[in-house]
């Protein structure tokens, strides 16, 4: 009959443990599926969000540049009603132009590669533009070319063409610097942390960047599927991977010049408004691990605890806490060599007499602070507590001056709370036996006992008697 309830016990025990594993895996596979949902549906709702905000920063850039250039044309075609382009006129009606915060400045190139600036003042613009060549493009947006005050600083310019008679006499241009037409437009969507860029899908050159500083160029992407969608013009969403973790890119073509924006997300920005909702998710589902795990983990345990218990029991001396004598033949058993190792056997002078006079507790005492002295100059996995008063440890690669060290010690130790031990060593060699060497030790430590229990003018007591000396 009980045999029968202890089987009926296990077998609703075993059914028990694999309900919940079931169970477990079942919750985990529900969990990652929701997940994974969510980030599907986030994803889409990225890509919408993200075109959209692309379609309206390319609409707003757009609009600034045709009203900039209808500008510069009621201009020029003013400018070309004077008799020259250095005419005081000229340079009134250039004053008056509504530079703002696109438009940093204007001039006229002449024939003669000259800038005709603000104020009438007159600079060459060899280092920076070529009116041969800007002439034959005639109403254009350029690339990226050097300032005229500094060649290291690179501005954008609009030019429009300055025309008497059929003629062009001049070109009229206005710079922008490229940090203004980043900020020309602010971004209203993830808390306003989009960035863009303008790209020139002629040369692969990027006019606008306030996204990433270290990419000048298509070609310093290193993602050729990326490039070749951007120079082909298309319109595409896409996530990359970069040093600052994972990105998300969408671009199309503008209608101005051959140009391609591109509009870049953080990861995290993006995931930023289902966050509490992931965190819910996360929260959740760290709950319902953690309760069963804290199942599973206690059944573990409990079968853990009485293996540790019974290993301690059989192995780990009660009184001093050292490994015991079962350890101590297991280590024998399992030893290979004696080479490099040596071998100190130590035994506690006096132990009869103090459990004689002063107690069995007195002599505990008095094991317990010699053990915890062997502890910490010999390591605690290294010494045994192999009878009543004697202890035997094992350390690797010491010489002779080295031992005795490490003995003058643990005996000066000892001797400062008026105990005493007596110690003796072998450092084992290649054709030695371990029976050989804990016997060569042994006798060293009874030579030393001699001597001691001769300055006091006492025998040592018989060797059949030594677990209790």
């Amino acid at each position: 009959m009980r045999k029968t309830s202890a089987k009926k016990i296990i077998s609703y025990q075993n059914s028990g443990m694999i309900a919940t594993v079931l169970l477990f895996f079942s919750v985990v596979f529900l969990l990652l599926g929701f997940v994974w949902e969510v980030e599907h549906i986030t994803r889409q709702q990225c890509y919408s969000d993200l075109s959209a905000s692309t379609k309206e920063a390319m609409q707003d850039l757009e609009a600034n540049f045709r009203n900039d250039r209808m500008n510069l044309r009621m201009l020029a075609s003013v400018v070309a009603e004077q008799d020259t382009l250095t005419s005081l006129n000229v340079s009134k009606y250039m004053n008056v132009y509504d530079v703002n915060s696109l438009i940093s400045n204007i001039g006229i190139l002449t024939p003669e590669n000259t800038c005709i600036q603000l104020k009438g003042k007159e600079v060459s613009a060899d280092n920076a533009m070529d009116y041969q060549r800007e002439v034959l493009l005639g109403e254009h947006i350029s690339g990226l070319q050097p300032a005229l005050s500094t060649s290291s600083s690179m501005v954008i310019r609009s030019f429009m063409p300055i025309r008497q008679n059929g003629k062009t006499i001049g070109l009229l241009y206005a710079e922008m610097m490229p940090s203004n037409i980043a900020r020309a437009w602010a971004p209203t969507i993830y808390n306003g942390n989009c960035t863009f860029c303008i790209i020139n899908r002629t040369n692969g050159e990027f006019i606008v960047n306030n996204w990433n500083q270290e990419i000048h160029r298509l070609d310093d992407l290193n993602l050729d599927s990326l490039q070749n969608s951007l120079k082909e013009g298309k319109s595409a969403f896409r996530q990359i991977e970069t040093e600052n973790g994972t990105v998300y890119l969408s671009y199309m073509p503008m209608d101005l010049e051959n140009w391609e924006i591109m509009v870049c997300l953080p990861k995290e920005e993006i995931f930023a408004p289902v966050q509490a909702l992931k965190l819910s998710i996360t929260w959740f589902s760290i709950g319902i691990m953690i309760f069963l795990g804290a199942y599973l983990g206690f059944m573990v345990m409990m079968n853990k605890r009485s293996v540790a218990g019974a290993e301690k029991q059989a192995n780990i001396d009660v009184l001093t806490g050292l490994q015991n004598r079962n350890r101590y033949e297991a280590y024998c058993d399992s030893l290979k060599t004696t080479e490099h190792l040596v071998c100190v056997y130590l035994d506690a002078n006096g132990l009869h007499e103090i459990n004689n006079t002063k107690g069995h507790l007195a002599g505990d005492k008095m094991l317990r602070f010699i053990a915890d002295t062997l502890k910490v100059h010999f390591g605690e996995e290294t010494v045994y507590r192999i009878g009543g008063d004697e202890f035997i440890a094992f350390v690797q690669n010491q010489t002779d001056e080295q031992m005795q060290a490490v003995l003058d010690k643990v005996r000066t130790e000892i001797e400062r709370n008026q105990y005493h031990v007596s110690a003796g060593y072998c450092i084992g060699e290649p054709e030695m036996t371990l029976k050989e060497m804990i016997s060569t030790a042994e006798t060293h430590m009874y030579e030393e006992k001699r001597r001691y229990y001769e300055k006091l003018g006492r025998p040592v007591r018989n060797e059949s008697q030594k677990g209790e000396t």
